[in-house]
């Protein structure tokens, strides 16, 4: 019986021996990833337009707003918007002009051409595979291309311009990136919200919780075009800060406008859009 003192002693020893080990690695684990997390950080941003016309467009000018900061070193307006570092599909750059133009000190992207026609393609149904089967085997699905809508070619395909950005050189500021950083300009902010309930509103899905503000942005437009033709532009830009903890973590705000312009167009058109700010981790 004088034994067991002895025995509780020891073993409440190592309990808290064994608890201050676990509390030291835990401010190693910590440390460690308290360190490391600044060492891969990363900023990036995203930029990106898809364009679709029902039919062809005549003589056509396209000017559309872009991610655009002003800085005041230099008094003026830049846009992030670099064209010699963007990816085209399905543009035929032979025939239609692509570049930033400004109009009234404010880059914008210029697409210019005597024509743009559509190009629509048939609509490809997935062929199942069946147990025992190699899909290299199997027919490969045959494209029909032509550039006017049809019972064989139905589906109209977008033409594509896409940017990804990560020599970015400071930290975002995604809560509020008004006057920040760069957005759609120029614009006006027509009405903000807060902890939204989520959903579609004004053409656009907000998540729950999201916060931001509707913008409107002006796009100059000039082509000929038959009276039910329908020109859809839908443009979109985030910003990101990034970092590995555990996993990749991350938060943004990102602004995205789209609208579609029916029959011809000569003239200045205010689009709304919707900014999205602070979503992600903190």
């Amino acid at each position: 019986m004088g034994n067991l003192p002895n025995i509780a002693t020891k073993i409440i020893l190592a309990l808290v021996i064994l608890i201050a080990m676990l509390v030291v690695s835990f401010a190693l684990i910590l440390g460690y990833f308290t360190l490391t997390a600044p060492e891969t950080s990363q900023a990036v941003h995203i930029y990106e337009l898809e364009l679709s016309t029902s039919g062809p467009l005549e003589n056509a000018t396209l000017l559309i707003p872009v991610p655009s900061y002003y800085n005041a070193t230099t008094g003026e307006n830049e846009t992030v918007v670099d064209l010699s570092r963007t990816s085209f599909k399905n543009f035929d750059q032979d025939t239609i002009s692509v570049e930033i133009e400004r109009v009234n000190g404010v880059p914008m992207l210029k697409i210019a051409a005597d024509r743009i026609t559509p190009l629509y393609t048939n609509r490809i149904e997935p062929i199942p595979v069946m147990p025992g089967e190699n899909e290299s085997d199997l027919p490969q699905p045959t494209h029909i291309y032509s550039d006017q809508y049809s019972e064989e070619t139905p589906v109209l395909i977008e033409m594509e311009l896409r940017m990804y950005d990560t020599a970015v050189d400071h930290e975002i500021e995604t809560r509020t990136p008004l006057g920040h950083e760069h957005l759609f300009m120029p614009y006006r902010i027509t009405e903000n919200f807060s902890r939204a309930e989520g959903g579609m509103h004004d053409g656009y899905h907000l998540s729950e919780g999201s916060s931001g503000y509707f913008v409107e942005v002006p796009f100059i437009l000039s082509y000929d075009a038959d009276d039910e033709n329908v020109l859809t532009i839908s443009t979109e830009f985030q910003g990101t800060n990034q970092w590995w903890v555990l996993g990749w973590q991350s938060n943004s705000y990102r602004e995205r406008i789209e609208h579609e312009f029916e029959g011809a167009c000569n003239g200045t058109y205010q689009v709304r859009g919707v900014l999205i700010t602070g979503e992600g981790v903190y």
